[in-house]
């Protein structure tokens, strides 16, 4: 047994419950939605003569992290506690299967569960682009969606990670929130802080500086430094720019949310008491 195992019935799982199904409704209907709303109201309204592409994904960045943020927090939370709680671990660890093959694959699983569900959204939302915007970038769309991927991976390997550090879901939810509202929200907070009283220890530019520094560092900030980046052809270092400021920057923080919060989650598995 391996831990294709255990994500294909975790896949199968989140199908029959209907998890899937909710999540690729919600997500398409806003991206969608958004995406016809946003041209109605800066033509329509605006008087626009078009619209391109590129202020679309802009705008869409900040609806799509959010969707993201909350849906891998309900589809994960209690993705391996909800198993060591129940009893069914100990059955998945007597098939046998190691430990780390169940946090791979409840990671695999529950990314496969969300990707799935991504990308009906972006091809819906792909088709209303190609119907109603005279200006498409079918290069742009393909980064955005992307990125817009490998968000949602790091949240998984944040809040699976999370959940396998406790054999309890209620532990595991107050954790997987506290992590939301900390990287989501209260990050923000952080680097606000710092740009309005950072200037009273340092220069105004360094405090300036620092903050977008701590900004990048969660995957909310990371990911719409890549979306800039995406905007801005900005993935190769240009002069004067500090390296937290390019695009290559943001896909690196993705990628460590993704890997490192759930590397250490399995650490913390291996020695609970089941």
């Amino acid at each position: 047994m391996t831990w294709t195992v255990v994500a294909r019935k975790d896949f199968a799982d989140a199908v029959r419950s209907r998890a899937l199904w909710g999540l690729t409704a919600l997500f398409v209907l806003l991206m969608a939605g958004l995406a016809a709303v946003y041209r109605y109201v800066q033509v329509e309204l605006a008087g626009a003569g078009e619209v391109e592409t590129l202020s679309l994904l802009v705008f869409l960045a900040g609806p799509a992290t959010l969707f993201v943020a909350v849906a891998t927090l309900v589809v994960c939370y209690k993705a391996v506690a909800g198993e060591s709680e129940s009893g069914s671990g100990k059955l998945l660890l007597g098939l046998p299967h190691t430990r780390r093959d169940v946090v791979v694959g409840k990671f695999v699983g529950r990314s496969a569960v969300l990707l799935s569900a991504l990308a009906a959204g972006l091809l819906v939302a792909l088709v209303v682009v190609v119907a109603l915007y005279a200006d498409f970038s079918a290069t742009q769309y393909a980064a955005f969606a992307a990125v817009t991927a490998l968000s949602a991976l790091a949240y998984v390997g944040l809040y699976v990670g999370l959940s396998a550090t406790t054999t309890s879901t209620s532990r595991a939810t107050v954790l997987t929130v506290g992590a939301f509202l900390v990287v989501q929200l209260l990050w923000d907070v952080v680097a606000l802080g710092i740009t309005v009283f950072g200037p009273d220890v340092v220069s105004a530019a360094t405090a300036q500086r620092a903050a977008v520094f701590v900004s990048t560092l969660v995957p909310n900030g990371a990911y719409q430094l890549v979306v800039g980046a995406v905007a801005a052809d900005g993935f190769l270092p240009a002069a004067g720019t500090p390296f937290y400021g390019e695009g290559w920057y943001g896909v690196v923080v993705l990628v460590v949310w993704a890997v490192v919060p759930a590397a250490l989650g399995y650490l913390r598995y291996r020695t609970l008491d089941l």
